[in-house]
């Protein structure tokens, strides 16, 4: 969880309300988010090495914007560095150990 200085405008359930902490889990994650994020990326002029977009701070970024459901100047304009860095690498780590977590699941399944 983040802790933030200056509160965040983010909508919840149709509701406009303000944040003073982020914590972006992967229950929060889902493929809306992660296509409106590629396409807004990809609009932005958003660049990345072949299989390395989830590298991107921009596209990461992106994410937590669609998974927040707040502007992406909030987001950029509000947060210290530290704090930016603290999000996005939350976001990252929706990424991290998806094939580790997949071959793990097939190897318990065979032992079953």
């Amino acid at each position: 969880m983040v802790r933030i200085k200056n509160k965040i405008k983010c909508k919840k359930d149709d509701k406009e309300i303000e944040i003073s902490e982020i914590n972006i889990t992967r229950d929060m994650l889902c493929p809306k988010h992660l296509l409106e994020a590629e396409k807004e990326f990809l609009l932005m002029g958003g660049i990345f090495p072949q299989g390395g977009m989830e590298e991107s701070k921009h596209y990461l970024t992106v994410l937590a914007t669609k998974i927040l459901d707040c502007s992406y100047d909030d987001l950029v304009e509000k947060l210290s560095g530290s704090e930016f860095l603290e999000v996005t690498n939350q976001v990252k780590g929706l990424f991290d150990g998806l094939g580790l977590e997949a071959l793990v699941s097939k190897i318990l399944e065979k032992q079953s």
